[in-house]
């Protein structure tokens, strides 16, 4: 090689920069110049200069390949998939399933609970009248008595 060859940016020989930096050189010649780089002060000097002069279109450069590069991956990760009416397959929910029915199942047992007493206890009365705060015991220690009452039944 020669001196010119082996110097890209003596006389304006810029273009082998602008290659390096925009990713179209070969794999030869980015090697040459990243040794380049790596053994001389005045190729590092080209390089920045170079690297300004390209600045402004770098930005627009590098987003358009990661764009395309990033659309490209996720094209060739996707399966290939023949979109065929007959493949799709409908799942069609049965009765029981639908959420219709367990609204009438939950409408039906509160109707059943109100229309048998079922929540009368709840609410405490005397002679009609609803009990002061103070007299009133929780509903929580009603089924409480009621259930050792039960199980004491059962003692021997």
């Amino acid at each position: 090689m020669t001196e010119q060859q082996d110097k890209p940016w003596v006389e304006g020989q810029l273009k082998g920069w602008h290659a390096y930096i925009t990713g179209t050189c070969t794999l030869e010649e980015t090697v040459r110049l990243e040794k380049l780089l790596v053994e001389d002060g005045q190729a590092l000097d080209a390089y920045l200069a170079a690297l300004e002069q390209l600045e402004p279109t770098l930005i627009d450069h590098a987003a358009q390949l990661d764009t395309e590069r990033f659309t490209d991956q996720v094209m060739a990760a996707l399966p290939d998939i023949d979109r065929e009416v007959s493949q799709v397959i409908f799942k069609r929910r049965r009765w029981f399933e639908n959420p219709v029915f367990h609204y009438v199942i939950a409408a039906s047992l509160t109707l059943i609970l109100l229309s048998s007493g079922a929540f009368d206890k709840m609410m405490l009365q005397n002679n009609g009248k609803p009990l002061p705060p103070k007299e009133r015991v929780s509903y929580s220690e009603e089924v409480m008595r009621a259930t050792t009452t039960w199980l004491d039944k059962f003692k021997p």
